[in-house]
């Protein structure tokens, strides 16, 4: 299941409180996930401490596209170039790195205008439903919220593949997309260098 909402209105006392529930199972599922991968270690905070993951944002600069690929995705801002014709374009394209794990809530489309109608997801070898997100349109900026059945969490482990690709609306300029959810890390040294 997902819901779209305008980004004004996530925030706020009793709005859309799904956004706050979905944000707490996305990091108990990851936390969760993170204890099988990693046995032994515990949830850490930003700076964790020894035998504790550390826990963040997810970083635009770990998703920009792998340096191996021949045109790499997304970019150190977020925004998606822009395209020529309507088809599928590769929002994000990357591979996640060693002692990482990426858990994905949504993606908040920070632009006025929305120019993708639905995106299609894949992480590993697990292929996701396409999602429409057409009715977003009459938003100015908002918020693709996923509530995921428990198992089914958008969690991608270490050295696995992500894919996220939107249905283009052409001719358009730049897309921004933003992702929301949690950037797990066992080495903190990958997390302090400006890579």
């Amino acid at each position: 299941m997902y819901f779209v909402a305008q980004s004004d209105k996530v925030k706020g006392e009793g709005q859309y409180p799904e956004f706050q529930s979905v944000l707490q199972d996305v990091e108990a599922a990851a936390f969760s996930r993170a204890s099988v991968i990693w046995p032994g270690w515990q949830p850490g905070g930003m700076f964790p401490g020894e035998n504790r993951f550390g826990v963040g944002p997810l970083r635009k600069n770990d998703m920009a596209g792998d340096t191996t690929d021949s045109s790499p995705s997304g970019s150190y801002s977020y925004i998606v170039p822009a395209a020529t014709s309507a088809a599928w374009r590769d929002l994000f394209r990357y591979t996640v790195r060693d002692q990482t794990m990426h858990a994905f809530a949504g993606f908040q489309f920070t632009d006025d205008v929305l120019r993708y109608l639905q995106l299609r997801i894949e992480i590993g070898d697990r292929l996701y439903p396409i999602i429409d997100i057409q009715s977003a349109m009459n938003f100015d900026k908002f918020n693709l919220v996923l509530k995921m059945d428990q198992g089914q969490e958008l969690i991608a482990e270490p050295r696995q593949r992500v894919l996220i690709r939107g249905f283009a609306i052409a001719p358009f300029a730049a897309q921004r997309v933003v992702p929301i959810g949690l950037h797990l890390y066992r080495n903190l040294n990958a997390v302090l260098t400006e890579t």
